[in-house]
């Protein structure tokens, strides 16, 4: 694909997915053919009680038909937040295709098997450290954390998925998909769910 033109040639509705999931796979795998780095990363912003918003980038993990789902320590502040509040965004920013596409929904934990299964695919030193690690909390002594990270992954039976630590799945409502376009016209599409379909509406710039 000639990445130079597609960032000239105007989006239409007539092209767009009828299904978002359909249009993100479609820039996803386009992104992926562009050996973009870090593709599944994405800015996950949360609120807790205090209303107070907190962003942090993690990675897609998995894709389903439901949603995205990433993993990470249920104790940590993304973890509290979500559990005071469980709506949270994801932003995925491209910069090879200049690209951005924003995801707004609902969130909750995903079932035990499925966090088990992505832990277990770990390399070992990383569920030990996930094992160990007070995501979030102070911490003193950085050496002696990585010791004992090393020290228990020398003890493959001891490393167990903790009751703490697994996946959520964002189940989308929005959808809004962003292509960079000269002198700020840009492109933009949002998806929002209305019953059992979407919605599809072209925005200003």
């Amino acid at each position: 694909m000639n990445f130079q033109k597609a960032r000239k040639n105007m989006i239409n509705e007539s092209i767009m997915k009828e299904n978002p999931f359909d249009q993100f796979n479609l820039w996803y795998n386009e992104e992926l053919e562009s050996k973009s780095y870090l593709p599944d990363a994405m800015t996950l912003s949360t609120v807790g009680a205090d209303m107070m918003p907190s962003s942090r980038i993690v990675f897609m993990k998995i894709l389903t038909e439901e949603g995205f789902i990433f993993f990470t320590n249920y104790r940590s502040k993304k973890g509290r937040q979500l559990e005071e509040n469980p709506k949270a965004s994801l932003l995925f920013f491209w910069p090879r295709l200049i690209r951005q596409v924003r995801v707004e929904g609902l969130v909750e934990r995903c079932s035990e098997q499925i966090s088990d299964d992505y832990f277990n695919s770990r390399p070992l030193p990383s569920r030990a450290a996930s094992l160990l690690s007070k995501q979030s909390e102070p911490l003193d002594d950085k050496e002696a954390f990585d010791n004992n990270v090393k020290r228990l992954a020398e003890n493959e039976e001891m490393v167990t998925r903790p009751e703490h630590w697994g996946g959520y799945v964002l189940k989308p409502q929005l959808f809004e998909f962003w292509q960079n376009r000269e002198h700020r016209s840009h492109d933009r599409f949002a998806y929002t769910l209305e019953g059992p379909g979407w919605k599809i509406t072209r925005l200003y710039p």
